[in-house]
């Protein structure tokens, strides 16, 4: 993956004393950056940031980021609606991205890490407006998917605790409140919330692996070994909107919007 700065003559691979300087650095400048005429983008005098979380939680957030209502919920209806050969198909495409995505990140991270996440290279490596523009689309992203997922949570309360007899919006409210508490507590305890929180999630999901390995080869109540039936028959695809080969195309295409939402949240090692 080949990173550059604009208009500059200075390789990557030489011990220049700017890259030597900004190696293996654990405090940095704000991420406000000036566009000069020629060189690289600096950043203007300002406060520090520091980085206040430790690996094992970086490691965890990133992980217990991909699995989340996207994954667990999401799942679901793809799979009623597209059939599961389908989501097959759009979660291996969309994954291959999502590394090819990540390795880019990890090598930029690694060779230079510096404060304000992917926005800040886009700016340094690129231009400050697509900095600009990643930096408030990714702001974006969150306002619209933290309303979603606490929607998402009520819905799964329902199962236990119908609409009439608790309105859902008494446990949004609620999830609300708790959200905002653990961002206002600061970073160590939002650190260690989020560690124990996302190994949770990676043990309910191995746990759910190793019941469906067992309900497929007949370790349920039933003894019934399913396996691959159901792609038999009903089948493995199954057309949406239309019939035939076309819907077939659109019921994967379909599933695909889903894929993308599943993977949102393995990019935050990027941001943390």
């Amino acid at each position: 993956m080949a990173v550059w700065n604009r208009k500059t003559t200075v390789s990557s691979s030489d011990g220049s004393p700017e890259r030597d300087q900004e190696r293996g650095k654990t405090n940095f400048e704000s991420s406000s950056f000036e566009a000069p005429s020629d060189g690289p983008v600096e950043h203007k005098e300002g406060t520090e940031l520091h980085r206040g979380l430790a690996a094992r939680q970086v490691s965890m957030i990133a992980i217990g980021g991909a699995i989340g209502t996207g994954l667990i919920i999401g799942t679901g209806k793809a799979l009623a609606q597209a059939g599961p050969a389908a989501i097959l198909i759009s979660y291996t495409l969309v994954g291959m991205l999502v590394f090819l995505v990540m390795a880019a990140l990890g090598e930029m991270a690694a060779w230079l890490p510096i404060a304000g996440g992917f926005s800040a290279y886009a700016a340094r490596f690129v231009d400050p407006a697509l900095g600009f523009s990643l930096g408030y689309t990714y702001w974006f992203k969150y306002i619209i998917t933290t309303p979603n997922q606490l929607t998402a949570a009520a819905l799964v309360i329902q199962y236990w605790c119908p609409p009439e007899r608790v309105n859902p919006g008494v446990f949004i409210a609620v999830f609300l409140v708790v959200i905002i508490t653990i961002n206002y507590l600061g970073i160590r305890f939002f650190g260690e919330f989020e560690f124990w929180l996302s190994s949770i999630k990676v043990l309910v999901i191995c746990g759910l692996i190793l019941l469906s390995l067992i309900l497929a080869l007949g370790g349920g109540p039933d003894h019934d070994r399913k396996g691959f039936r159901y792609w038999q028959k009903p089948g493995a695809f199954k057309p949406y909107i239309k019939t035939g080969s076309a819907g077939i195309f659109l019921g994967v295409w379909s599933s695909m919007i889903n894929a993308v939402f599943a993977y949102l949240g393995t990019e935050l090692v990027g941001v943390t």
